[in-house]
């Protein structure tokens, strides 16, 4: 059986390398300008990116993903203007993917235990200007921030899972009971068996936001267990938790924002841990009572503000490093 699928014109191959970082610049404009163009587009972005996901992680049967393509293609084949329908095999799609996966932009790097190792540390990323992503052997996955760097413990035989990173991370640890993975940050160290989870430290504060299963941080001589939907931050050499909604913490890495009542508070901080940047709101008390809630796609600084001026109904511009936010 064969997977049909219809983008209205945008060619299948150049939105998977998009979803997965890998676009070029022209590509990424053709991208935005098609998401741009309909609301029908975006709502069909968000399938493919989901259908994406699931099939990389191996969370449904290729029976399954069929179904979602054929579901995805009869609203394309409703729409009012006909598009061309391109035609490729399961295997093929497999393999485009495959290859997406194994080449271009984000430099997926695949490291071997039985390659010489010459350093104690084998530096992974070193402060690129793009998301990286490294496919470990353990097919741990691993989304490194821009300006962050990761290094791993050099070992041949790969008797330790062990990462030092600087900067930000988003981790999909693959589950080994006998071997627990650990990353190290200045202030923090993490621990977990199998896992999705944030690790961020942007010099103001080292924090863990835990998207699913159980970790453990360690810092200061405190040891705590978080869960899903937890965050540990360390504020004045403690550790201190509280409950945010993870999936935000990571949207970073793939610009996929879904927004669950959100305050302009939280929305402040989210933009300061995500980005950078210093948010200043005049006359916050007109926003003391506003929350949003929705998924939008925030590729750039313009779309991040045109996204939050409709959400908020307020006015919104970026001025330098400052992000301010203002009642129309």
């Amino acid at each position: 059986m064969s997977l049909h699928y219809n983008t209205n014109d945008l060619d299948y191959s150049i939105l998977i390398k998009f979803i997965e970082g890998q676009a070029s610049r022209e590509e990424a404009a053709e991208v935005v300008a098609w998401l741009q163009a309909s609301p029908s587009n975006q709502a069909l972005y968000f399938q493919v990116k989901d259908i994406f996901d699931q099939q990389l992680a191996a969370k449904i049967p290729a029976t399954a993903a069929e179904e979602s393509w054929r579901q995805v293609t009869e609203k394309l084949s409703a729409s009012s203007q006909p598009a061309p329908v391109r035609r490729l095999g399961w295997l093929k799609v497999a393999a485009a993917i495959a290859i997406l996966l194994l080449a271009g932009g984000t430099a997926i790097y695949l490291l071997t235990r039985t390659a010489p190792q010459p350093a104690p540390l084998a530096v992974l990323v070193a402060k690129k200007t793009t998301v990286q992503t490294i496919l470990l052997p353990d097919s741990t996955r691993i989304w490194v921030k821009p300006g962050s760097s990761l290094k791993m413990q050099d070992t041949k035989d790969g008797a330790t899972r062990e990462v030092w990173l600087e900067g930000s991370a988003y981790f999909e640890v693959v589950k080994k009971a006998a071997q627990p993975f650990t990353v190290h940050i200045p202030d923090m160290t993490v621990t977990v068996l199998g896992t999705s989870f944030t690790v961020n430290d942007d010099q103001r504060h080292a924090m863990v936001m835990v998207n699913t299963g159980l970790i453990k941080a360690t810092a200061f001589q405190q040891e705590l267990l978080l869960h899903p939907g937890e965050r540990g931050k360390i504020v004045d050499k403690k550790i201190l938790t509280d409950h945010i909604n993870p999936q935000l913490y990571a949207a970073w890495k793939d610009g996929n924002y879904k927004f669950e009542n959100t305050s302009v508070g939280e929305i402040k901080e989210l933009l300061h841990a995500n980005y950078g940047y210093e948010v200043e709101i005049l006359q916050p008390q007109k926003f003391k009572d506003t929350r949003i809630s929705g998924r939008v796609l925030i590729t750039d600084e313009i779309s991040l503000c045109k996204a939050l001026s409709a959400m908020l109904e307020a006015d919104v511009h970026k001025t330098g490093n400052r992000i301010i936010i203002q009642p129309k």
